[in-house]
């Protein structure tokens, strides 16, 4: 049965570095002609837990067994996602809400939740009988997995540099982190590739005229009454552009405690609220690395054409003598009750 770290007498290390270090392994070991993973990333890092990761999305190490290896990807996965909170709302929201693992599952049903003081327990006199309530459950949210895949390519030089554990960190988080919040905090529905925003359906309510602190006042009033009115509003989170998140700090004052996420894939003017609670997620616990050096790379960050020769620039990875990643993770999420309330057009 596989170790700890700790047990192994190593330095406890953030669990995300090890998924990074499994990318850089696979980065170097297809550098070095199509290498070993595993036997590249005991010779770049001198220890074994990057080793096991890299294992558990092997044939040979499967979630059941051996489950350490399992449990390792798993944890370094969810850390991971913690990990880009400084730069993905979603991250933060995912985060503060209820966190699940597919294990393999092809969906998973969420039960919905419903805040309601008559379904708890109620204070009965001495002899007498105790009220007997039904506990209501709704259907709530059906969690399919869709693939986020993030592709990012790196030259022979970075491949060689001996910062190409850094360097494999920044470009995948980034990337992923644009990528979660642009789907995350979107309108649109769930169309079989991409998981739906949790704006979708949703009615803005209107923004409060006038700007400066008390239109914000107003707003952000407006926002939690919403999800007070749906039986929420225990804990709510702002989501919004960095302009707003940064006059939400210059005017609210250090007393102001509900926690506010930043986003760039956020309008400006639009603010979001959420009842984090209600939030619920799920991730493949074992991500897949693959690496090529021969096929072009149309380089759009938005909406790639199809068929993607049109448009964007496209380049050989082969001519610009560099290698491509690709890491390809199970995905989804939803509410468990309708406790999202946004506006758009924020005056402050």
């Amino acid at each position: 049965m596989g170790k700890l770290p700790e047990d192994l007498g190593l330095k406890r290390t953030r669990a995300a570095t090890y998924l990074y270090r499994a990318a850089a392994s696979h980065i170097r070991a297809h550098q070095l002609g199509n290498a070993n993973a595993e036997r590249v990333a005991k010779e770049l890092f001198d220890e074994p837990v990057t080793q096991w990761v890299i294992r558990a999305a092997s044939s040979v190490a499967t979630i059941g067994s051996p489950a350490w290896a399992g449990a390792l990807a798993e944890q370094a996965v969810d850390d991971s996602i913690m990990a880009i909170a400084s730069v993905s709302a979603a991250a933060g929201l995912v985060q503060r809400g209820l966190k699940i693992d597919f294990a393999r599952r092809a969906s998973i049903r969420v039960p919905g939740r419903i805040m309601d003081a008559t379904d708890a327990g109620q204070w009965v006199g001495e002899g007498k009988p105790i009220v007997v309530r039904t506990q209501r459950m709704t259907a709530g949210p059906l969690l399919v997995p869709r693939k986020l895949v993030v592709i990012t390519s790196y030259t022979r030089e970075m491949a060689e540099s001996s910062a190409i554990e850094a360097i494999s960190r920044a470009l995948i988080s980034e990337a992923t982190g644009l990528a979660v919040d642009k789907a995350l905090f979107g309108t649109q529905a769930d169309d079989g590739n991409t998981p739906g925003g949790i704006l979708n359906g949703v009615t803005p309510v209107g923004a409060t005229a006038g700007g400066g602190s008390a239109a914000m006042v107003g707003d952000i009033e407006k926002l939690v009454g919403a999800l007070v009115a749906a039986g929420a509003g225990a804990n709510p989170v702002l989501v919004c552009n960095p302009v707003q998140a940064t006059t939400i700090k210059l005017l609210a004052g250090p007393k102001f405690d509900i926690p506010v996420l930043q986003s760039t894939s956020i309008a400006a003017g639009t603010v979001i609220a959420v009842e984090a609670s209600s939030f619920a997620s799920a991730f493949d616990s074992v991500p897949q690395f693959e690496t090529a050096t021969q096929p072009m790379f149309h380089y759009d960050d938005t909406a790639p054409a199809d068929p993607i020769m049109g448009g964007q620039p496209v380049r050989s990875l082969f001519q610009i003598d560099s290698i491509g990643l690709r890491m390809t993770l199970k995905a989804a999420w939803g509410l468990r009750a309708p406790h999202c309330a946004y506006l758009t057009s924020a005056t402050w």
